[in-house]
């Protein structure tokens, strides 16, 4: 059996838009390759990026381009290549496989239809034996057929017929860009009669605590063989599990004589297993299970990464009893759900980027995250994306793709799209099996009955996929929506109606205000808390090169169509100027208010949040990444890998060890006295020593100080927080109109192991933050001897009052590849005080490396 990828390695592939039927006029073996209209491709790929690298649209990602490309999925788009192989043996025959077509396709071999097919995540293959036994030169020819009709983000959701991405029809995020290609590869198997057509693996775990000295791998193995034939002698498959380079188990099965319906199980036993763990609680231990397949001078090998690990999810602490379970328990251990919303990569998603899921994952891993909810308006993950999330510890909740629509929210009930659901669910779920880090199950996102309630199993479609989960993957976790209710928003009337029925909620998705945000969160009562956001302006560099025209990046408001375009539905400039003063009149001033607020606004939520923990058992912001570059948008990462201030803020709430404090808000204007209540949380246990909470203005002057004793936590409840006290100031005391609420956790011994600080004003609004007197810093780049791709920037206060803000960016071009990753970020110097920050270059050319740092008060600075 010899398997060869039919990939773009050679550039063979080409492919040429048709209208209509005609693409039966153009594709047949004596077609010259030279025929003007076809352009080279690419596959795995996507159609509308083949047409940009061949200039016949321009980049959708730059303005308002992408509306010149909105009639690119009206089309059908041919894809062609040759292909070789040697005259085939008596017994042998000849299959192609497909991993995925979005969405619907026709394959030809020479001019001869092989196979048609319609789903963008169902695998599927064609016997070409016939037409191929003598061997030679053939023409290979996939037809990917207009795109299906499907709802946008505003329409009804009972309208979906397909198993597709929905975001690119349109979303708050995603202008309408609809996927067409080959975005999963093929390839050309020849084999004798006997043919592993899949093969899946899965490792378990025993009942109780026992049951974690317990290991089991299954692999389930699906043989294809000639039509009234069984598998000839010498037909074997052989099961090796690797722990590194030791066998722990092993096993070999003779298939001879076995017929295409005989299912081929496995099982073998590991003793004493080292178990996975999610990031942050321990090790991401991983074993290798090899499946190799012998028929005559046939073999083929099959490697799985496995990990053992028991997820399970329990009720939350002081729970409703008509509540589902939300809490985390992983390996007979509760862990709190330090979550954030995943969306694909790129809209573009069938053109393989792994530099750059490598990189988006590895930030979300350095954020403390454990689990990425794989909305259910995007993808199915891919291969790719699971491996990495084992390797770094990210759980993953997954969910079909189907979401909510604005005018109705219910899917479709009828038995022709339940059974499709279904058939999808067979297709996707046992592929994906192997993966430790894949926790839950989830039937899709934000989807509601005719009231507007979350919806549960009393829909048709969601039923049927949970007893197919059931079926197909049964140790795994599963929601049949996303918020799963009782209410669906996380709103002030809302939770003072009935507050016990916050269960897994979602919302809001926007700064509250600088009055009403931080209370909305103090009042929380949720469960689990799916979805949330705050919305913010680009990074400077995405900015720029969305929007080349300088003039035409003012104002940035929804008035400016290129706005209008980029974001709207998040675009907040009106709350920003009243947040401010009204006084902002440039839209470098108007990213760096955007961008504070929520950064402020996220990393408050989280904390409000995990306060609550374990009557709280998750918080999950939305979203991480987006999937196009957007000026406005809910993202913390940029399209192009740039953390914005926001991705700072979850990473510091989500810290292991970690003082906070609840308050009412950055603007104190009108109140008599600044007070907080301060926290501490630690991911096991609390330590020993201090913890030091103090008001200081702008120039480091101390207005109160409260000091209190860390009581450490009892082994058995990590990440349950600690209230320390209650630190107060009169309003009037505080010498400026910027000040700062700081908080350290000290050792015993007085060094710092922890520390958090809120900027506030003393007025209404946040205007003072623009009068801010000029400071000096300097920046300073300090090599590190352990490698050259790193870097330390240190920041030294020089004089004048507090810098506030300092946000560290790559100052490179916006097409210099890699990126900075920067340790911390969104720093505020007191006078007198310095602060290290640690820069990793990734993928990123060593001669042009730029940092820029910037703040409210201090110009800006480069460092080589």
């Amino acid at each position: 059996m010899t398997e060869t990828p039919l990939d773009d390695a050679d550039g063979a592939w080409q492919v040429r838009g048709f209208v209509g039927d005609e693409w039966q006029w153009h594709i047949g073996p004596h077609k010259p390759f030279t025929t003007p209209g076809w352009f080279p491709a690419r596959v795995p790929g996507s159609v509308l990026d083949d047409l940009h690298r061949a200039g016949e649209v321009p980049d959708p990602y730059v303005g308002r381009n992408s509306l010149l490309t909105e009639w690119v999925p009206n089309r059908s788009w041919a894809y062609r290549r040759n292909f070789a192989l040697a005259p085939l043996g008596p017994h042998e025959r000849a299959v192609l496989c497909f991993g995925g077509v979005d969405h619907e396709a026709t394959v030809l071999v020479d001019d001869t239809v092989v196979v048609r097919h319609e789903g963008m995540f169902r695998p599927f293959e064609a016997d070409i034996t016939h037409l191929v036994r003598e061997g030679g030169e053939h023409l290979l020819a996939v037809v990917v057929h207009p795109a299906p009709e499907n709802e946008p983000q505003v329409g009804r959701t009972d309208r979906v017929r397909v198993h597709k991405a929905r975001m690119g029809y349109g979303w708050d995020f995603c202008p309408p860009m609809v996927h067409q290609g080959i975005w999963r590869g093929a390839r050309l198997v020849v084999s004798g009669p006997a043919r592993l057509r899949g093969v899946t693996a899965s490792a378990g775990l025993g009942p109780g605590v026992e049951g974690l000295r317990e290991g089991t791998v299954r692999i389930d193995a699906d043989l294809a063989l000639a039509e009234g034939q069984r598998a000839p002698g010498g037909t074997r498959l052989a099961v090796r599990v690797r722990d590194g380079d030791r066998v722990v188990a092993e096993a070999e099965r003779d298939l001879a004589g076995t017929t295409e319906d005989t299912g081929v199980r496995m099982e073998l036993s590991v003793p004493k297993p080292w178990l996975w763990w999610p990031n942050g609680a321990g090790e991401q231990h991983l074993y290798e299970a090899e499946v190799t397949f012998v028929s005559g001078p046939c073999t083929i090998r099959r490697s799985f990464p496995i990990g053992f690990r028991r997820v399970e999810l329990v009720p939350n602490d002081g729970a409703p009893e008509d509540a589902l379970p939300y809490t985390l328990t992983v390996n007979g251990r509760r862990l709190y759900a330090n979550g954030w919303n995943w969306v694909p990569v790129d809209a573009q998603y069938g053109v393989p980027r792994p530099a750059k899921l490598a990189h988006l994952l590895d930030l979300a891993r350095a954020a403390h995250v454990n689990l990425l909810r794989v909305w259910g308006g995007g993808l199915l993950e891919t291969e790719e994306f699971y491996t990495l999330c084992d390797r770094l510890g990210l759980m993953v909740w997954q969910e079909f793709s189907m979401s909510s629509s604005g005018m109705a929210s219910t899917p479709a009930s009828d038995a022709e799209f339940v059974d499709l659901m279904v058939r999808e669910a067979h297709a996707v779920v046992p592929p994906r099996r192997h993966h430790p880090s894949l926790v839950l199950w989830c039937g899709g996102n934000e989807l509601q009955d005719e009231k507007g309630n979350p919806l549960d199993e009393s829909a048709p479609v969601l039923s049927a996929l949970r007893d197919a989960v059931r079926e197909l993957d049964p140790d795994r976790a599963w929601l049949p929506s996303s918020p799963s209710g009782v209410e669906f928003l996380n709103r002030a009337d809302n939770i003072a109606r009935n507050p016990d029925g916050l269960h897994d909620v979602h919302g809001p998705w926007e700064h509250q205000g600088l009055t009403e945000h931080n209370g909305l969160y103090d009042m929380g009562t949720c469960l689990l808390h799916s979805e949330f956001g705050v919305e913010g302006m680009a990074n400077r560099r995405t900015l720029e090169r969305l929007v080349p025209d300088e003039a035409g990046r003012w104002p940035a408001g929804r008035e400016n169509p290129v706005y209008a375009h980029l974001g709207a539905w998040w675009n907040n400039a009106p709350l920003v100027q009243n947040s401010f003063g009204a006084r902002i009149d440039d839209v470098d001033t108007m990213r760096r208010a955007s961008q504070h607020l929520q950064y402020d606004g996220l990393r408050y939520a989280l904390e409000a949040n995990r306060r609550r923990a374990f009557r709280s058992s998750g918080t999950l912001p939305w979203q991480f990444n987006e999937p196009v570059p957007n000026a406005w948008c809910t993202a913390a990462v940029d399209h192009r890998g740039d953390p914005k201030p926001a991705y700072h803020g979850v990473r510091r709430a989500y810290r292991p060890l970690h003082v906070c404090a609840a308050f009412a808000g950055p603007a104190w204007g009108g109140r008599e006295a600044v007070t907080a209540e301060v926290w501490a949380r630690a991911a096991g246990r609390l330590p020993a020593g201090t913890a030091v909470a103090r008001i200081l203005d702008a120039y480091g002057t101390e207005v109160a100080h409260r000091m209190w004793p860390l009581t450490p936590t009892a082994s058995g409840e990590p990440d349950r927080p600690q209230h320390l006290g209650t630190l107060t100031a009169p309003l009037e005391a505080v010498g400026t109109d910027v000040f700062f609420l700081d908080l350290v956790l000290y050792d015993p011994d007085g060094a710092a192991l922890a520390g958090n600080r809120y900027g506030c004003s003393r007025t209404t609004d946040l205007a003072p933050l623009l009068d801010l007197p000029h400071a000096r810093i300097e920046a300073v780049a300090e090599p590190c001897e352990d490698s050259a791709d790193r870097v330390r920037i240190r920041l030294r206060h020089q004089a004048g009052p507090a810098a506030s803000g300092l946000v560290l960016e790559d100052a490179r071009p916006y097409d210099c590849p890699g990126w900075a990753v920067f340790g911390d970020n969104v720093i505020d110097l007191l006078p007198g005080e310095e602060a290290v920050v640690d820069v990793v270059w990734r993928e990123a050319d060593p001669g042009d490396r730029l940092v820029r740092v910037s703040g409210w008060n201090t110009g800006v600075h480069h460092v080589r």
